[in-house]
């Protein structure tokens, strides 16, 4: 069996809507494989142990990973947005996503 891994890393500063506060962040677009369980969440956010930084990682489509990498090139992502479901102390599920861009 052949599996094809698709993803995309990205470096970013998360805001916080309510405190403002800003967080360095590594952010992760990944296309499920056949060998991927399936999940309730769209993905999931953690805090780094050692530094002072936010993982995120993001179970996206096909269809949504291509329009994602083509938003990203042509620089037109204005703004990537997400909501946290309760979690523990380091490790939040992502309840939703979504992405605003830029017409020229």
């Amino acid at each position: 069996m052949v599996v094809e891994f698709t993803y995309l890393i990205l470096g970013a500063v998360v805001i916080s809507p309510i405190s403002k506060v800003r967080w360095p962040a590594v952010i992760s677009f990944w296309v499920p494989t056949a060998l991927t369980p399936n999940r309730e969440e769209a993905g999931f956010m953690f805090k780094s142990d050692q530094i002072p930084s936010v993982n995120i990682s993001f179970e996206v489509t096909r269809q949504q990973f291509t329009e994602t990498c083509w938003l990203f090139r042509e620089k037109l992502l204005k703004d990537f947005h997400f909501r946290l479901a309760p979690g523990t102390d380091n490790h939040w599920p992502l309840e939703s996503w979504g992405a605003s861009f830029r017409v020229d």
